[in-house]
C-alpha cells in the first residue's frame, strides 16, 4: 500500500516548529523510509534547513520591519524615512555660554589705541568642575571703545568647540555636487557654506540652508544637509532647476564646530588661548554671567521616530499648538519640553497672543537673548502674521517627599541604610519617568508602587507630599509678593504647618533685625469666616434674614442695607465643624442678591516670629500675610527684608515656602512643571520602620 505524502508546512515561523515540519516531510517520503531521522547525520542536516529556512524568515521579517519609520530598528532606515519628511535629525551641539571680558593693556602692549576688536571664532578654554579643559569660541565680532584705561566687552556669547574649514573643489567627476563632512561630532547649527568662483576670481557667495521649496527658484543660492550611514554628514547643492548648482572649478568651503555635546555643560570659569585683537593677552580678566548651557547630544531614533512626522504635517509653518511645539523641538535641540496655549486660555485673557513655555534639558531658565532670538525666528518665518508670540519661563512647583517605609528584616539580607538608598534611588526613578515634563501628572499612588516594588521587603509606605515653591526676596525694597501653587493646599495641624527656608531677616517692632520664619496661624474652629457680597439686590425695604446652612453648627449672621441693596453681611457667630455651608436670605421684599460664603478653612493668616536663645517662640507681626487654600495662592503683605541667611540648598536670596498638597493626583496646567530637586537634600526625608 502507497505511504500518503505528507504536505510540508511553511507557516511555521520558529526552529523547533521548521525542523519537525521537514522531519514529517521527508519521512513521508519513500525514498527516506528507512532512514533514521534520529542519527546524527540525518540530524544535522536537518538543523541546517531549518536554521536555513528560519534565517531566510527572521531577515525577510526584518526588511519588512525597516521598511516603516514607525517599526525601524536601524538609525540608518529612520534617517531615510525622516528624510522623505524632509526631516534633517539634530546634531550634538555644544553648550553656549555668556561671558564678561576686561582687557587693560600693559606696559608692553599698545596703550594707544582707542578701539579693540574681539574677532569671530577667538578660541578660549573652558574648565569644568573635573579641571578639564574644553574649547570654546566666540560666536561673533565685538568692537568696544576704551573707557577709562580698560576695554569691556559685554554680554559675549561664547560656543563649546573646535573651528574646522574643510574646502572642495568642483569637478565634472562629482556630478551630484554632494560633499561629505567626515566627522560626527559636526553642529548643524553652525555650519557654514560659501562657494568661490576659482582659485584665480574670489568672488564669494553664502549659501544658506534651504527650508521651504516652495520659495526656491533656480538661482536661489541654498544648500542641504543630511545624515550618512556612518553618522557623519554630506552636504548637497540643488541642480539649477531647484536652486543654484555651483560650476565646475568652483571652490566650495565648509566652516563648522566640531564639539563634544552635554559634556561641555556647567563651566563656568573661562580663560583666552590667543591674544584679543591679535595683540592682548597680559591682562585679560573673564567673567561668566551664565555656566554653559544648552549642549546635547545627536537625536536618538525614538526622538526622530516621534518628531518626523509631526514636523511633515506642520510644513514648516506654526499654526497650531502642535505646530509650534515641533517646530521649537526640531530647531533648538536643547529644549527638552515645550507647552503652547493661546492668549484665550491664558489668565488673563490676551488676545492676539500665543504664550509658549520652554524647558530646557539642563533645567535652566533661557536668557532674553535666547527667548528674543525665538520670538522673531518664529515671527520672521513660521507663524501667522496677525500672533505675536510670547515666551514665560516654566512655573516650576518642586515635589517634596516625608513619611516612612516599611519593610520586613527577615526578607533581606540589606540593613536600613542600604534599603533606604534603594527607596530614595526608586523615588529618583519615578521623577524621571513620569515628571519633568509641562504634561506631566503626579500620582502619590504610582509613587508608592515604585517604592514598594524596589525590593521585596517592602511591605509598605505611608508619606504626606508636599510641594514647595520659591521666591526671589527683594533685600531693598518693600514688596507684596503673590505666590501660586495653582493647586489646592492642605490646612495646617500642628504637625504639617507651612513653613519657610532660610530664615528671614527682618525688623520687629523695636527696630531690630530679627531671623524670623513664616507659618500659619493655627485655626482652633473651621467655623464661617465671611460671607462676600457680590450683587447687593434691589428693593429692599428692610434688613432681610440671613440662614446658614451646612454640615457644621452654630453660625448666625445679620445684614443691614443701604438704598435698597444689601451692603453688608455680619458674622455674629463663626459656628463650629463645617467643611461646607449654603447662605439662605428671605424678607425684606427685595430680590436679586448673589453672595459667596468663605469658611475659615478656606484660608488663614500668616505671621512672621523668631526663637529666642531659650527656645521660646516670638511672634513679630501677626498679619503677615494670607494663604487661600483652594486656590492655593499666598500672598506676603509688604514684606521688607534685609537679607536671607546663607545656606548651601539654595541660590542666594530665595526664601522657599513648603506645604502639603491637599489633592494626592496633580494634574498639567499650562506652563507648570513638577520636579523634585535631586541637590536638594531636604527634598526625600524617609524613615525605614522595621515590621514588629
Amino acid at each position: 500500500m502507497a505511504t500518503e505524502k505528507a504536505a510540508l508546512r511553511i507557516t511555521e515561523l520558529d526552529f523547533d516548529s521548521i525542523k519537525q515540519n521537514l522531519k514529517v516531510f521527508l519521512k513521508s517520503q519513500s525514498e527516506f523510509q528507512d532512514f533514521d531521522f534520529e542519527g546524527s547525520g540525518m540530524s544535522v542536516l536537518l538543523d541546517v534547513l531549518a536554521y536555513n529556512t528560519h534565517y531566510m524568515g527572521y531577515y525577510l521579517n526584518m526588511v519588512g520591519n525597516e521598511m516603516f519609520l514607525d517599526s525601524s530598528q536601524l538609525r540608518n532606515s529612520i534617517i531615510s524615512h525622516a528624510k522623505l519628511m524632509n526631516y534633517v535629525p539634530g546634531s550634538r551641539q555644544g553648550a553656549l555660554s555668556r561671558i564678561d571680558i576686561n582687557v587693560t593693556p600693559s606696559n608692553t602692549e599698545d596703550i594707544t589705541t582707542n578701539s579693540l576688536t574681539l574677532e569671530k571664532f577667538t578660541r578660549l578654554l573652558g574648565q569644568d568642575m573635573d579641571g578639564v579643559n574644553y574649547p570654546f569660541v566666540t560666536l561673533n565680532s565685538n568692537t568696544v571703545s576704551k573707557s577709562g584705561q580698560s576695554f569691556s566687552f559685554s554680554n559675549v556669547y561664547v560656543k563649546q568647540g573646535e573651528v574646522s574649514t574643510l574646502q572642495y573643489l568642483v569637478d565634472a567627476t562629482n556630478t551630484n555636487r554632494k560633499f561629505e563632512i567626515p566627522s560626527e561630532n559636526v553642529d548643524l547649527t553652525s555650519v557654514i557654506i560659501s562657494v568661490q568662483e576659482s582659485s584665480t576670481n574670489t568672488d564669494i557667495k553664502l549659501y544658506t540652508q534651504a527650508t521651504d521649496l516652495t520659495e526656491l527658484t533656480s538661482s536661489s543660492v541654498v544648500y542641504w544637509i543630511e545624515e550618512n550611514e556612518k553618522r557623519t554628514y554630506s552636504f548637497y547643492f540643488g541642480d539649477d532647476y531647484i536652486g543654484k548648482r555651483p560650476k565646475d572649478d568652483n571652490i566650495v568651503t565648509c566652516t563648522y564646530l566640531d564639539n563634544i555635546g552635554s559634556i561641555s555643560n556647567n563651566i563656568t570659569g573661562f580663560t583666552f588661548v590667543e591674544p584679543i585683537g591679535g595683540e592682548y593677552s597680559d591682562n585679560v580678566t573673564v567673567t561668566s554671567a551664565v555656566s554653559s548651557y544648552g549642549g546635547i547630544e545627536k537625536e536618538s531614533i525614538e526622538q526622530v521616530r516621534f518628531r518626523a512626522p509631526y514636523f511633515y504635517t506642520t510644513q514648516n509653518r506654526a499654526v497650531t499648538k502642535n505646530d509650534y511645539e515641533t517646530l521649537i523641538l526640531k530647531d533648538y535641540n536643547y529644549i527638552d519640553s515645550v507647552s503652547v496655549w493661546g492668549g484665550e486660555e491664558n489668565d488673563p485673557i490676551v488676545y492676539g497672543k500665543v504664550f509658549i513655555s520652554l524647558k530646557t534639558s539642563g533645567n535652566f531658565e533661557l536668557t532674553n537673548f535666547e527667548k528674543e532670538r525665538i520670538k522673531t525666528e518664529l515671527i520672521q518665518k513660521r507663524n501667522v502674521l496677525t500672533v505675536t508670540p510670547e515666551i514665560v519661563d516654566p512655573d516650576y512647583v518642586f515635589i517634596m517627599i516625608d513619611g516612612n517605609v516599611t519593610y520586613n528584616s527577615q526578607l533581606t539580607a540589606l540593613d536600613e541604610s542600604s534599603l533606604n538608598s534603594l527607596v530614595k534611588a526608586a523615588i529618583q526613578d519615578y521623577i524621571s519617568d513620569e515628571l519633568n515634563k509641562f504634561s506631566s501628572t503626579f500620582r502619590k499612588s504610582k509613587l508608592q508602587q515604585y517604592i514598594e516594588n524596589c525590593d521585596p521587603s517592602i511591605t509598605g509606605s505611608d508619606i504626606d507630599v508636599y510641594v514647595q515653591k520659591r521666591t526671589l526676596i527683594d533685600t531693598i525694597n518693600t514688596r507684596t509678593y503673590t505666590i501660586k501653587y495653582n493647586i489646592p493646599l492642605k490646612q495646617s495641624t500642628h504637625s504639617n504647618r507651612l513653613s519657610s527656608f532660610p530664615k528671614l531677616q527682618v525688623f520687629d517692632s523695636a527696630g531690630i533685625s530679627r531671623d524670623s520664619f513664616i507659618e500659619e496661624v493655627p485655626e482652633a474652629e473651621t467655623g464661617i469666616d465671611r460671607i462676600e457680597i457680590i450683587d447687593g439686590g434691589r428693593n429692599y425695604i428692610s434688613a432681610p434674614t440671613i440662614t446658614i446652612n451646612g454640615d457644621g453648627k452654630g453660625a448666625t449672621a445679620t445684614a443691614s442695607i443701604l438704598a435698597g441693596r444689601i451692603n453688608k453681611i455680619t458674622i455674629t457667630n463663626a459656628g463650629t465643624d463645617y467643611s461646607y455651608a449654603i447662605v439662605t436670605i428671605s424678607g425684606g421684599e427685595g430680590y436679586g442678591e448673589i453672595t459667596s460664603i468663605k469658611l475659615q478653612s478656606e484660608e488663614s493668616v500668616l505671621r512672621t516670629f523668631y526663637y529666642k536663645s531659650n527656645g521660646e517662640k516670638v511672634i513679630i507681626n501677626q498679619n503677615a500675610g494670607i494663604i487661600y487654600y483652594n486656590t492655593g495662592t499666598i500672598i506676603l503683605n509688604s514684606l521688607r527684608s534685609t537679607g536671607l541667611e546663607d545656606n548651601v540648598f539654595y541660590d542666594d536670596d530665595y526664601l522657599t515656602l513648603n506645604i502639603q498638597s491637599e489633592d494626592d493626583i496633580i494634574y498639567p496646567l499650562r506652563n507648570r512643571i513638577l520636579t523634585l530637586d535631586l541637590n536638594d537634600s531636604k527634598s526625600i526625608q524617609i524613615k525605614m520602620v522595621a515590621e514588629g
